[in-house]
């Protein structure tokens, strides 16, 4: 790929996708893959994607996992009656 496709994949990244546009409300490889395919007619795999974002220094989040049945007020009750160390 080129530097202006690549930078126009980063541009696109940065932003977001559409919902309307793209049909998915955060990127994932395979949503990439498919634009880039309509966009540039280039075909790569979701490994080859990832390893082009790692390029471009993008990095995964992902959100920090909690449990289901956790009690927020006990942790608030915990954390105020808990000594300062």
């Amino acid at each position: 790929m080129s530097a202006s496709q690549q930078a126009q994949i980063a541009a696109w990244v940065r932003q977001g996708p559409d919902l309307e546009r793209d049909g998915v409300v955060r990127w994932r490889c395979v949503d990439l893959q498919r634009r880039i395919k309509s966009e540039f007619a280039v075909t790569l795999h979701e490994t080859s994607i990832s390893r082009l974002l790692r390029r471009l220094k993008f990095t995964r989040v992902q959100p920090r996992p909690y449990h289901p049945k956790k009690d927020a007020a006990a942790q608030d009750i915990f954390k105020k009656t808990s000594p300062a160390w």
